[in-house]
């Protein structure tokens, strides 16, 4: 979980510069995006959620998740302001489209256009098939063009 920061960092840059960083994986990713949606209102209190604490790597989950959404925003709106995101769809009912696909979720990101202070949404399909991500705009509805060069949108494999 370390690598979170490097990671969502990484994920505007283009691609020849990706494969020089270590990454989350595909696996721990998916783990945050598990966690999060069973756990939507994440108390700020952590020991409130059981008397002896939740796992030491579990009250990070939300701070990793908003990372990643940043990342994936990012990518395709370098200038957005990011907002909050969460966990739509899990899995996506979509996912059948990758073959080989064995993870998916949907991920609402809200933010804020470069331009304007207009509060923009769009959702973001995250795919996995071993150890690669790739990522499908389901819906978008800035008043700007997407990056068309997010490396998210072809298979991108993650190193542990």
């Amino acid at each position: 979980m370390r690598h979170a920061a490097l990671f969502l960092m990484l994920l505007a840059l283009p691609s020849w510069a990706v494969a020089e960083f270590e990454f989350l994986t595909v696996e721990e990713i998916f783990q945050v995006i598990n966690f999060v949606a069973a756990h939507p209102a994440t108390p700020v209190n952590y020991s409130t959620v059981s008397p002896f604490g939740p796992e030491r790597d579990e009250t990070r989950m939300p701070e990793i998740f908003d990372d990643l959404a940043k990342g994936i925003l990012h990518c395709y709106h370098h200038k957005a302001r990011y907002q909050v995101a969460d966990v739509t769809q899990i899995p996506w009912d979509q996912q059948s489209q990758y073959s080989g696909s064995n993870n998916s979720a949907v991920i609402r990101i809200r933010y804020f256009d470069a331009m304007s202070d207009d509060l923009r949404e769009m959702n973001v399909a995250l795919v996995s098939r071993q150890a690669q991500i790739r990522a499908a705009v389901v819906n978008d509805n800035s008043s700007l063009p997407r990056n068309a060069d997010c490396q998210l949108e072809s298979w991108t494999t993650l190193k542990p």
